[in-house]
């Protein structure tokens, strides 16, 4: 029997990559770039060059990748043009042809600038610094190298998945919570007509997002030195009469899918209007204000193992451990009961006041800081000191300090803040320094040993942050696939490109590449028209920059070949999944011709490419004449464009979106929808739109 080994040809001038991203002509708001191209057949190498000129007479970057991604943190600077190509080498040493060259240029810098202090290279965890209000980015050195104009960031995850506040459009008011990606793609928003808190918003394991909204409730003005000015505004002011409206921060969880209501959390329910600061100069805030900031809740942690909610409210310098999904209150830690906070807080003997960002780490210790708005009265200090406190809460009923820092006086803030331990077992530490009366907004990494190893200041002295996150990478998303026995192929005079799978080479194996930095896990779906896989479905966890080799067994027959079709992504960045079509070969002796099965049913395909700027095709197949509309939908579930809606012929189909509304007008960079209609089949599937 005359095996393939004899008959293949390896064929090397002919291949030549195809560039998936950037896309040609993007403008990046980022200049950390990530590249991604197809795999070629026969390759073992790319090389990836890049150049400021179209001629590529002047190379700037030239490097050789075993997978098809690479991520450049040098040598790309804002505002400029750059042209990159790919060529494939070859296990003879023989080199492929250059792809086509595509291009993209980088928007300009948008940030403030951060005078750096690096005071000890060795002990710094190695990353990118990411910070908000006005969310941007930079390197150790302080150069930017990200940003956003729409978005107001409170919290960065594990898996590197961004929340904060944003609006509708970008640009526009912020007014929603949600999701966005680091390529300025919004991927969930709150509904419409819900006050959403700017503090905090997080997902749950349960894939669903929670925030704060505003309840309000009219209360007494209680009796203090503020009772004059209320009653010159109209009010009794007796510490008795309910007439002045009270601001609470409810919880709220909305469904993922739906973005319906599906649980909350109402303070007035569960906390008394008795408990409330006296102190902190909240009831002088409230005469300029028609309400009253009751609690200005600025923290969530939601704990799976235990199914709680761990909550900080600032104006009552109390933190909550809530039970979840009852919402029964398991206890409350803060000031001792003369100081009108609550006459059952545990753990008084801390004396924290005004505090932000609780967090639960790993070892079930809670990590906070601690403002100290009160810290003069409650400690002694001359003036208010800010801390670092890490606790550890015994039985639910008392506290160990870990470990705590106290903040240098011109360090104190008395807003805002935030703490992030590192790998490296750092403090990651931001603050709005006005403890000398004037702003210092700095952020800075510190030993458990209280050395600060790296400091960052902000330039302009009245920028005003909310919090500072190191995160490992940009591109959370980044992760390649290589097929093994890939090849172009001349046997018997006929020529293929597909996976060559053969007596020695008798499964199905591809490997899957996690250059993110982060942990990720992906979840990868496999099938093909002729059943030698059935349907394959897993997900798999990968460690940062490490890979995975998925090994399949098909049922095949000799000489024979099928479609494979694999979509794959990483479960947290969804919006990254890779789509991947192969013809798969099965050579026993001289492989016949053979066509591939036409489906019977209907199908639609994923669009291509994806993300995309401004084109995108989208392709689908009929199996019988019949009518067929397909209509694009934004997020909010609003229709955008009708793409199609005529009768067709059966085959296979495709149609371009352009990036408009049915007005002819260009649509915002986000996640859209799309949905075919033909008959009874409907079925959808998303896309990204960059810009």
């Amino acid at each position: 029997m005359l095996k393939y080994l004899f008959t293949l040809l390896f064929v090397f001038t002919l291949c030549r990559a195809d560039l998936l991203f950037p896309e040609k002509g993007q403008e990046l708001n980022y200049i950390h770039v990530l590249f991604d191209w197809d795999q070629e057949p026969n390759a073992i190498l790319y090389n990836l060059q890049i150049s400021n000129l179209e001629s590529f007479n002047n190379i700037i970057l030239d490097v050789h990748e075993e997978t098809t991604l690479y991520i450049v943190k040098d040598t790309i600077e804002w505002e400029s043009t750059y042209y990159w190509r790919i060529r494939s080498i070859y296990n003879n040493g023989n080199i492929g042809q250059w792809s086509e060259e595509s291009y993209f240029t980088t928007g300009e810098p948008k940030t403030s600038g951060q005078d750096v202090d690096i005071y000890s290279n060795d002990l710094i965890q190695d990353g990118v610094i990411v910070y908000g209000w006005a969310t941007g980015a930079i390197d150790r050195f302080g150069n930017e190298i990200w940003n956003t104009e729409y978005f107001l960031m409170n919290q960065i995850n594990n898996y590197g998945q961004l929340y904060g506040q944003m609006g509708v459009e970008q640009g526009g008011e912020l007014t929603h919570g949600g999701e966005l990606n680091f390529y300025n793609q919004f991927l969930w928003m709150s509904p419409e007509g819900t006050e959403v808190d700017r503090h905090e918003i997080i997902q749950l394991p349960n894939g669903n997002y929670m925030a704060f909204t505003y309840v309000y409730q009219l209360g007494p003005v209680p009796l203090g030195d503020w009772t004059q000015n209320y009653q010159s505004l109209g009010y009794t002011a007796d510490g008795v009469t309910d007439e002045f409206q009270w601001r609470g921060c409810k919880i709220i969880e909305w469904d993922q899918e739906t973005r319906e209501e599906v649980w909350s959390w109402d303070p007035f329910d569960h906390f008394s209007m008795d408990d409330h600061d006296l102190y902190g100069g909240t009831w002088w805030n409230a005469t300029n204000s028609w309400s009253y900031d009751w609690m200005h809740s600025n923290g969530l942690h939601f704990d799976e193992d235990e199914s709680v909610i761990y909550v900080s409210h600032r104006n009552l310098s109390r933190i909550s451990k809530i039970s979840y999904p009852s919402g029964e209150v398991i206890w409350n830690m803060g000031l001792p009961a003369e100081y009108n906070t609550g006459d059952e807080n545990i753990c008084t003997d801390l004396l924290f006041s005004f505090q932000h960002h609780i967090q639960m780490l790993d070892d079930g210790d809670l990590l906070f800081f601690d403002n100290g708005n009160l810290s003069h009265m409650l400690l002694g200090d001359p003036n208010p000191i800010s801390r670092i406190r890490r606790i550890r809460v015994i039985d639910d009923s008392y506290c160990e300090t870990v470990w705590q820092y106290d903040l240098p006086q011109n360090l104190y803030g008395s807003a805002k803040g935030s703490v992030q331990l590192l790998e490296n077992g750092n403090y990651f530490i931001y603050t709005l320094g006005n403890g000398l009366g004037e702003f210092e907004p700095s952020v800075f990494e510190i030993t458990p040993g209280w050395e600060i190893v790296w400091k960052a200041t902000a330039e302009y002295l009245n920028t005003h942050w909310y919090r500072a996150y190191k995160i490992p990478s940009i591109h959370p998303n980044a992760f390649s696939v290589l097929f093994d026995q890939y090849y172009d192929m001349d046997v018997d005079g006929n020529s293929f490109t597909g996976v060559v799978l053969d007596d020695t080479n008798t499964t199905l194996s591809f490997t899957i590449h996690n250059q993110s930095s982060y942990s990720q896990s992906y979840t990868y779906t496999l099938s093909d028209n002729n059943g030698w896989f059935n349907v394959s479905s897993d997900t798999v966890n990968i460690e940062d920059n490490e890979h995975f080799i998925v090994t399949l067994e098909p049922m095949v027959e000799p000489d024979s070949v099928t479609s494979l079709t694999m979509d794959i992504w990483p479960i947290y960045h969804e919006y990254a999944m890779k789509s991947m079509n192969y013809d798969v070969y099965h050579v026993d002796g001289i492989l016949s011709e053979m066509e591939p099965n036409i489906p019977t049913e209907y199908a639609l395909f994923h669009n291509y490419p994806n993300p995309f700027n401004p084109i995108t095709t989208l392709r689908y197949y009929l199996p019988d004449d019949m009518n067929v509309k397909i209509t694009i939908y934004d997020i909010m579930g609003r229709v955008v464009k009708t793409l199609i809606n005529s009768s067709q012929n059966a085959g296979y189909k495709s149609s371009q979106w352009n990036a408009t509304n049915d007005a002819g007008q260009p649509v915002s960079a986000g996640v859209y929808l799309y949905t075919i209609e033909a008959g009874q089949f409907r079925q959808t599937k998303k896309m990204v739109l960059l810009k």
